[in-house]
């Protein structure tokens, strides 16, 4: 299903953008951002539009995550430490924006598939 096609209906919003926002709990606790996603998975499987948007959530954060494990390997080679500091920025940007936009689209009922990593609601 097409992102622009798939509408939130009106009672499930807010927690659609709170699903959304739900990935970001890591910048406050540990692990935070793969286990609050799942929590909602897990209490919400029986709806599609917020286990689709739980689902983003975790994938987003777990490629975050495995992109600066494997990207600090390179740390190793001193001449790609700049390099490896932009990407990390670039990375934290990215991390940052897309469950940002995905609460503000899901805020005016529109479902927001990640890019790459998006999943559409089963």
């Amino acid at each position: 299903m097409d992102n622009s096609v798939h509408v939130i209906a009106p009672e499930d919003r807010t927690l659609a953008a709170l699903t959304h926002l739900s990935g970001l709990a890591g910048y406050v606790v540990p692990l935070g951002g793969i286990l609050v996603p799942i929590i909602i998975w897990a209490m919400k499987k029986d709806e599609p539009t917020i286990a689709g948007i739980a689902k983003q959530a975790i994938i987003l954060n777990v490629a975050v995550f495995l992109l600066v494990g494997l990207s600090a390997i390179l740390m190793i080679t001193i001449i790609l430490i700049p390099v490896v500091f932009l990407f990390w920025m670039v990375l934290a940007l990215v991390a940052l924006a897309l469950p940002v936009v995905g609460a503000i689209k899901a805020n005016d009922g529109s479902y927001y598939r990640y890019p790459v990593v998006g999943v559409n609601p089963d």
